[in-house]
């Protein structure tokens, strides 16, 4: 389990907690903006992932924010710290992390001031090799280089689960190929879950919008899923999303991926899974969604990526940050709220 300025633990079958040492650090400054009251910091810790084949090779994923006082010319300008995405990847010894190496950096130019509370940050893995990973609108503005395909922002990106670029990936061509060698689909806002479905090939993800435009999304190679030029919610000074007028681009001459389910009003959608369990062997092939605003737990059911059915499952539960199945096919969440954040495991009433 992580948590954004603790650290990443390990949690016990009784519910005992462990902290892991050595791994990247976790901050805990955060920093105050006029207006918007919630809490942003630099350097948090984000997303963890075993590897497919953790039982023989023991490969942990940590994605987390770099955080750093000189990378870059705005840093040295400021002098307040910036912070990006990163991806890394080790093994746990004891209670230690050890063989810790970087899988993916961007370029110390992209560091930014923006708060890493936009900074996606999920983990998922294919069947053939793969990693794929999320960065959010961690640039200066929400719409900034995201539809850039130089940026890092606003992408899903893929390599090999070693760190090496595939030679086919959609976007590694153009002036400047480093930057936009890992893009695999760009055009995202904030991209909250990110999984793979082995029996159909396909890469799902959720993405949270401003006042409604919540998705869920399939993403193929290349795509372009339209932040912030159009979205089926509002901005929230309850405008139309339009930023194309200030970039100056034209969404009528782009081909944009439309959500496959869209969510508005928006519930504030947050992880999920693709079932395939035992424990609710009703469920397999469906998608179990979090929501934060929302605070419940749906299921959606699809035929191919048509919608065809949605169930609300669990109902003001407190914000669900994170879901997981284990190997009885159990379903655990990860829950915050007032009273304390929690674990809470699903079993069959029976």
């Amino acid at each position: 389990m992580t948590e954004k300025i603790r650290g990443l633990s390990r949690i016990g079958p009784n519910g005992s907690r462990t902290l892991i040492s050595d791994t990247p650090r976790a901050w805990d400054a955060g920093f105050e903006m006029p207006i918007v009251k919630v809490e942003h910091g630099h350097g948090w810790m984000f997303e963890v992932a075993t590897h497919p084949d953790y039982d023989a090779n023991g490969w942990i994923y940590l994605h987390y924010a770099d955080r750093c006082p000189d990378c870059n010319a705005l840093a040295l300008e400021t002098g307040e710290d910036v912070s990006m995405n990163r991806l890394d990847r080790g093994r746990i010894e004891g209670d230690r992390w050890v063989d810790g190496e970087t899988i993916w950096q961007a370029e110390p130019d992209t560091y930014t001031a923006a708060s890493d509370l936009g900074a996606g940050s999920r983990i998922a893995f294919d069947d053939q090799g793969h990693v794929y990973f999320s960065v959010g609108l961690k640039g200066a503005h929400n719409h900034d280089g995201i539809q850039d395909l130089d940026q890092p922002y606003g992408k899903v990106h893929h390599m090999r689960d070693d760190g090496d670029i595939p030679a086919d990936n959609p976007c590694l061509t153009g002036a400047h190929e480093a930057g936009r060698a890992t893009v695999w689909t760009y055009g995202h806002r904030v991209v909250q879950g990110l999984e793979w479905a082995p029996s159909t090939q396909l890469l799902w993800s959720t993405e949270m919008g401003p006042r409604g435009g919540d998705e869920i999304n399939v993403l193929r190679p290349g795509g372009n899923h339209g932040w912030p030029l159009v979205s089926l919610g509002l901005d929230y000074d309850g405008t139309p999303v339009e930023y194309g007028i200030e970039l100056g681009i034209d969404p009528g001459t782009l081909t944009l991926v439309a959500p496959v389910v869209d969510l508005t009003p928006s519930p504030a959608v947050s992880s999920f899974i693709i079932y395939d369990g035992d424990a609710f062997p009703e469920w397999r092939g469906s998608l179990i969604v979090g929501t934060l605003r929302a605070t419940d737990l749906e299921r959606f059911v699809f035929d191919g990526t048509q919608l065809i059915a949605r169930e609300r499952l669990l109902d003001g539960i407190g914000r669900v940050r994170d879901i997981e199945v284990d190997a009885l096919g159990q379903i655990h969440l990860l829950i915050e709220h007032r009273e304390g954040s929690r674990i809470l495991r699903l079993a069959p009433a029976d």
